[in-house]
C-alpha cells in the first residue's frame, strides 16, 4: 500500500508539472495586435473622481459606500487576508442586507481565505435572502491547469452609482496606522455617477460585474446540505457578526455624512475607459496589458508607472521591444529587496533589474522596510491616470482576470504625481545602469532576504511566465 500510494503521488507530481507548469512554459499564444494609433475616450462625461489613497480614508469609505447603498452592492475581490477588518467587512455587508440592499460578492477560488473556522461565513452569507456568494474558479484537482486562473480583480459597484476600483483587497495591513509592521500603501478611486447615465466608467464595470458573476468559472455558493450542527454555526456567526457591527457603529463617525466627504474631494472627468483582460483559461487575450502599452507609447512629455512588481518574461520583452518612447521624464517605481513582501515575484524583478535601469524610464526603489507598495497605476502627461489590479508581471498580462480604468483628468493626475514625490520618491533610490549592487542606502535589509533571493533567483528564471 506505501509503495502504491508513493507511485500515485509521483503520478500526480509528474501530471502537475506537465500541465501546470510546463504546457505554459512551451505553449506561444498568438499574435499580439498593438495597435499604437487606437483611440478609446469617452466624451461628455459627467461623472466625478476621488482619488483614495490614505489607508485610514480607504477603509471609511469602504464602510461609507455599504452604509449608504440602498438597493445593490456588488463586489469582487481576490483574497480576504486577516484582521479585524475582514470581519468587519463581512459585518457591514450582513447589515445592509438586513435593510433589504442586494449583496452579491464575487472572490477568488482558491485565495478566498473562507476556509475552516472562517467557513461560517459562507453558511451566513447563504442562509441570507439578500446575500449571494460566488467562487470564481474553485480549486480543481483534476485540471491543475486551471490553478493559474485567478480573479485578481477588486471593485466595488454600490447602487450602480459609486464605483471604487484598486489594488487593495481587505485585511488589516491595508487599512492599518504607520505603527502597523508590514504596511501595504495602495490605490483606489472613488467614481461618482449619481446622475445615472448610460455611456459611462460606472456601468462599463458594473457590466462586468455581471459577467464575471454568470460565468461558466463562477460556482455560486449554496447551503442546500447544511446539517443542523451547521445551522447552529450559521447562527452563532451571525449573532457575532452583529455584535461586531454594533460595536463599531457606537465608535465611528456620524453616519449622516455618507458620501459628501468624498463629493467635496472629487476631480471633473473629462473622459475614460474601462479595459479587462479576456475570460479563459490557458493564456488570456492580454487586454489590459496592450492598453498600458498604448498609453506608453502616446505619451509626450511623461510617464509614471507604479507597480510592486515588474517581471518582463519573454511574452513582455517581445511586446517592450515593440515600444517607442520618447518623452523627457519616464519613470518605473517599485518595491526594493527592503520593502517587498513577495521574495518569489522581487527575484523574477532581479532577474532583470539591471536591464530594466538601462532603459528609457527611469527605476526607483522604494525602500522601507516596514512598508510596502501595492497599488498599481499609471499617469501619462500629467493628465491621464490609469488604476485597478495589473500588475506588470506575465500573470497579470495573461493568467489573472484584471481590470484598470484609465481616466483623463488633470486634477487627478496631478495628485497623484504630488502624492508620489511627497511620499514614495522621498523614500526610493534611483537605480542607475552599472550601480545596480547599491540596493539599501536608506535602511538596512535582513540578511536572509538577501540569502532568499539568491537562491530564488534561479527558480525565478525558469518559472517568470508564471510569475
Amino acid at each position: 500500500m506505501k509503495s502504491l500510494t508513493k507511485y500515485v503521488l509521483l503520478g500526480y507530481f509528474i501530471y502537475v508539472l506537465l500541465t501546470a507548469v510546463l504546457a505554459f512554459g512551451i505553449y506561444t499564444p498568438p499574435e499580439r495586435d498593438l495597435n499604437f494609433d487606437q483611440q478609446r475616450w469617452i466624451s461628455e462625461t459627467t461623472e466625478q473622481v476621488t482619488l483614495i489613497e490614505d489607508r485610514g480614508d480607504a477603509w471609511q469609505v469602504r464602510m461609507d459606500l455599504i452604509e449608504s447603498a440602498q438597493h445593490s452592492l456588488d463586489i469582487s475581490y481576490y483574497a480576504m487576508q486577516g484582521g479585524e477588518t475582514v470581519d468587519l467587512f463581512h459585518a457591514h455587508l450582513l447589515a445592509a442586507a438586513d435593510r433589504g440592499v442586494q449583496v452579491r460578492f464575487l472572490i477568488d477560488g482558491i485565495f478566498h481565505n473562507m476556509r475552516f473556522g472562517q467557513r461560517d461565513i459562507i453558511r451566513v452569507f447563504n442562509e441570507h435572502p439578500n446575500m449571494e456568494l460566488s467562487f470564481y474558479e474553485p480549486l480543481d484537482l483534476a485540471r491543475p491547469w486551471t490553478w493559474h486562473n485567478r480573479l485578481h480583480d477588486k471593485f466595488i459597484v454600490a447602487d450602480q452609482a459609486y464605483v471604487l476600483i484598486g489594488g487593495r483587497n481587505i485585511g488589516d495591513k491595508y487599512f492599518a496606522p504607520d505603527d502597523y509592521q508590514g504596511v501595504s500603501q495602495d490605490r483606489d478611486v472613488l467614481i461618482f455617477n449619481e446622475n445615472q447615465q448610460q455611456s459611462n466608467l460606472t456601468s462599463e464595470i458594473s457590466d462586468y460585474f455581471d459577467y464575471l458573476w454568470s460565468h461558466e468559472f463562477t460556482v455560486l455558493q449554496t447551503n442546500k446540505d447544511l446539517t443542523r450542527w451547521g445551522k447552529r454555526r450559521a447562527t452563532a456567526e451571525k449573532i457575532n457578526l452583529e455584535t461586531c457591527y454594533e460595536s463599531y457603529q457606537a465608535s465611528s463617525r456620524d453616519q449622516s455624512e455618507q458620501m459628501n466627504p468624498w463629493r467635496d474631494q472629487a476631480h471633473q472627468i473629462n473622459g475614460g475607459f474601462f479595459v479587462h483582460n479576456s475570460i479563459e483559461r490557458f493564456y488570456k487575450q492580454p487586454d489590459v496589458w496592450l492598453e498600458m502599452l498604448v498609453l506608453i507609447e502616446q505619451a509626450e512629455q511623461q510617464a509614471l508607472v507604479q507597480s510592486p512588481y515588474i517581471i518582463p518574461s519573454r511574452l513582455i520583452r517581445e511586446d517592450l521591444d515593440k515600444l517607442r518612447v520618447d518623452i523627457d521624464d519616464g519613470m518605473l517605481l517599485t518595491n526594493a529587496l527592503a520593502a517587498t513582501p513577495n521574495i518569489m515575484a522581487h527575484s523574477g524583478y532581479r532577474n532583470h533589474r539591471q536591464t530594466l535601469a538601462g532603459s528609457d524610464l527611469s527605476l526607483y526603489e522604494f525602500q522601507r522596510p516596514d512598508q510596502s507598495l501595492h497599488m498599481k497605476s499609471m499617469v501619462i502627461d500629467q493628465q491621464i491616470t490609469a488604476v485597478g489590479s495589473f500588475n506588470f508581471d506575465a500573470r497579470s498580462a495573461f493568467l489573472n482576470t484584471e481590470s484598470m480604468v484609465v481616466i483623463d483628468s488633470p486634477g487627478l493626475a496631478d495628485e497623484i504625481i504630488t502624492l508620489t514625490n511627497e511620499e514614495y520618491l522621498s523614500n526610493s533610490l534611483l537605480v542607475n545602469q552599472g550601480e545596480t549592487d547599491s540596493t539599501d542606502q536608506l535602511e538596512s535589509t535582513p540578511l536572509t532576504k538577501h540569502i532568499m533571493t539568491l537562491v530564488i533567483r534561479p527558480l525565478a528564471r525558469l518559472i517568470e511566465f508564471l510569475l
